[in-house]
């Protein structure tokens, strides 16, 4: 597929009413790059899966597309080194 990169996001939210949320979600939504969203408990709001061909083109899409969503406040990455189990 030419996807060499997976990333974990935790995506922080600046509001959490009911319609914020709701527009973020529509826009995580409408991403290609997000194969999986999930609300989360503790810190932050969502985990995204995300996947992308390189590192460089993870950073554009972390910086250009993810921090413009609506709502966002911060963005966390950690990257998959290797899969044990799906």
């Amino acid at each position: 597929l030419g996807l060499g990169v997976l990333a974990f996001v935790r995506l922080d939210a600046d509001r959490n009413s009911a319609s914020a949320t709701k527009v973020l979600e529509d826009a995580i939504r409408a991403l290609p790059e997000v194969t999986a969203c999930h609300y989360i408990s503790g810190s932050g709001t969502f985990a995204l899966q995300v996947m992308a061909t390189d590192l460089d083109a993870f950073s554009r899409f972390s910086l250009e597309t993810l921090l413009n969503l609506p709502h966002v406040k911060d963005i966390h990455t950690s990257f998959s080194l290797g899969e044990v189990k799906a």
